[in-house]
């Protein structure tokens, strides 16, 4: 273990003991973007590059077509930092644009440092300027001078670019990671659109009479179902508090919420007496901005913007509240009112007039069905909101890791391997072959099993919790003191059957149950329980095993199956050394395993390589090599 001692500075903490610190601005030059003006504006020219588009949080691009210093330029592969609201470093990777304000273009000098390890480097100094390094009070910033006096660790160069090349490679299949996690959020986000749209605009009764409702935005409905244009059941109201005092309370997509003015955040009043009253019950709106905005009920007493629109449903013995805000938002979420809407929308001013609201025509089913839609939308949406959040929880995880582990690579707290320039870079991580500190391998097994189980879709059986239990042992590289069987249904090892004992006779974690069907798994008030053993053994592996236990959950019993099999195929080649191309791969498969095997095509395990390819589940080797039952 190499020699440590004090950066003497506290952010860095120890480097190693032949790593050096510097200031930035020692090691590269820092270009501030230019300060374009509305009036610079065109529609033609170079796009011009803002924090906006870094972040991928805007989509309405402005353009120059005047002259500008080169130095403004932005080319693919130029390292940009983000330093007023968003701190972060980026490396550009579109096409060429200008450098706007509040975008730093730095240029490091490669003499000094690795590219790649600057941009790590930089990165990481970013999340550590903490508030005594920032300015401002409703925008935090660093500026120039800051920037370029912070003090950043420096090892040799050869060593910059051995941390430069792990930290790519890892934070490559991270950001996958990521990048799949965020599409599958959005498809969840999808799903609720499409289930309340169906809900609010067709029922929840199934195939019945229906009738055109004459709208453009609605189509058919259930014969007895009416129109109405919103006036004949809202109308709007506009009381001024008149005085200060009252809570303020912000339109936002996650609700109505109350303001913590003490924060400093957002857009600040002089005085909010001029504000208006919302009370528990009443609708609200952000009707200025039809493509960002959201409506809302309010479950407080408060005032907000007097821009905004408030509106109460006049007859409550005929309606259902919750009903009629699912119909308001589905017209946010699906752009009817933005159909609707006039203005400048490309200046973000896009806004619903009080008389097209007004005279909007809208669904009304009876109240009793539209209880009925609003209860079955209550817990459907919960549901798949329970989804949503569990996968932004993984996704903050995942992030938060990503950070330390950027952290304590360019800070030396961890060494980096040497690497080869032919080598499999995922080889050199620093946990592969994996150690897991317990006592009892079987226990270990037993713990991870629970953690498949309880991250996995309900009903999981037997078959596929083994495919998974094994690919992620084998990816990862865990000694669970197992050995493999060629068994019809893919590998097999028969401590399945002791981990199942330990998480459901002695420990009852689980309860299990044997049907016609298989066996599955059900958790017990007690499941939580094996978390602590979960957090002692596999902490430092769980973005991985989230990752894998994510890519099997998707997967039929029959093509987790396939994807184990393939696997352990392609494992037991690696261990023979052998030379060998897919189709050897599964000419293994087909004729040295089961001949259960046969009842997929070829081309179904081809495509199954691909899969495995895609989802960065590539074998290295792991593990022993699989054994035939007739060897035994």
């Amino acid at each position: 273990m190499r020699k440590m001692k004090d950066s003497r500075i506290e952010w860095i903490g120890k480097i190693p003991e032949t790593w050096g610190i510097s200031k930035l601005k020692y090691i590269g030059k820092y270009i501030n973007g230019y300060a374009f003006k509305p009036s610079d504006w065109s529609d033609t020219g170079r796009k011009i590059i803002r924090i906006q588009d870094l972040t991928g949080s805007y989509d309405n691009p402005n353009y120059y077509d005047g002259d500008i210093d080169s130095k403004y330029v932005i080319k693919n592969g130029d390292i940009l930092v983000s330093w007023a609201a968003t701190l972060d470093a980026f490396i550009w990777h579109k096409d060429e644009g200008l450098l706007n304000q509040h975008i730093f273009k730095a240029i490091p000098d490669k003499k000094i440092i690795d590219y790649n390890f600057f941009f790590w480097m930089i990165k990481i100094a970013m999340e550590n300027m903490n508030n005594d390094n920032k300015h401002g009070i409703f925008m935090q910033h660093v500026t120039l001078d800051v920037f370029n006096n912070f003090t950043i660790p420096l090892p040799k160069i050869s060593e910059q670019s051995r941390i430069a090349t792990f930290l790519t490679s890892r934070c490559d299949e991270i950001n996958a990671v990521l990048e799949k996690t965020r599409a599958s959020i959005k498809e969840y986000k999808k799903l609720k659109q499409a289930v309340i749209t169906q809900a609010v605009t067709k029922g929840i009764r199934g195939d019945r009479p229906m009738k055109d409702s004459g709208s453009i935005w609605f189509g058919n409905i259930p014969v007895d179902w009416d129109m109405k244009k919103i006036k004949y059941l809202f109308h709007i109201k506009k009381d001024i508090a008149g005085q200060e005092g009252y809570t303020v309370l912000s339109i936002t997509q996650k609700g109505i919420m109350p303001k913590d003015l003490s924060k400093n955040e957002g857009q600040l009043a002089e005085s909010y007496s001029h504000y208006q009253l919302v009370n528990p019950g009443d609708y609200a709106m952000n009707q200025m901005d039809l493509l960002t905005g959201w409506v809302d009920i309010s479950k407080y007493t408060g005032v907000t913007s007097p821009d905004y629109r408030v509106f109460v449903l006049d007859d409550l013995e005929s309606n259902n509240r919750s009903f009629y805000l699912y119909l308001m938002q589905m017209c946010y979420s699906n752009r009817i009112f933005y159909g609707l809407g006039q203005g400048v929308s490309g200046m973000g001013r896009w806004r619903l007039q009080a008389d097209k609201f007004l005279n909007f025509s809208i669904v009304v089913p009876s109240k009793d069905e539209q209880q009925e839609i609003a209860d079955y939308l209550d817990a459907k949406c919960a549901e798949i909101d329970n989804l949503i959040s569990k996968k932004e929880q993984y996704i903050s995880e995942i992030e938060n890791y990503k950070k330390s582990l950027i952290y304590e690579y360019v800070t030396g707290k961890k060494e980096c391997p040497a690497i080869n320039q032919n080598d499999d870079v995922s080889n050199a991580y620093p946990y592969f072959p994996a150690p897991v500190h317990a006592s009892s391998p079987r226990f270990a097994q037993a713990v991870l099993m629970s953690k498949i189980l309880e991250e996995s879709s309900k009903g999981m059986g037997r078959v596929k919790l083994e495919k998974t239990l094994f690919t992620i042992e084998n990816h990862i590289g865990f000694n669970f003191d197992t050995e493999y069987l060629r068994e019809a249904a893919g590998p097999l090892d028969a401590s399945i059957y002791e981990c199942e004992k330990i998480i459901t006779r002695r420990n009852k974690w689980f309860s299990m149950k044997t049907s016609s069907y298989g066996v599955s798994y059900a958790p017990t008030n007690d499941v939580d329980k094996y978390k602590k053993y979960y957090a002692k053994y596999f902490s430092e592996y769980n973005s991985e095993i989230e990752r894998i236990i994510d890519v099997f959950r998707n997967y039929t019993t029959e093509q987790a199956e396939i994807i184990a099999t393939l696997f352990a195929a392609w494992n037991d080649a690696i261990i023979d050394k052998k030379q060998f191309t897919d189709d050897d791969i599964v000419d293994d498969v087909l004729n040295n395993w089961h001949e259960s095997k046969r009842r997929f095509p070829r081309q179904v395990w081809l495509r199954a390589m691909n899969e495995i390819r895609k989802n960065h589940i590539i074998p290295k080797g792991y593990g022993k090599h699989t054994v035939m039952k007739e060897m035994q």
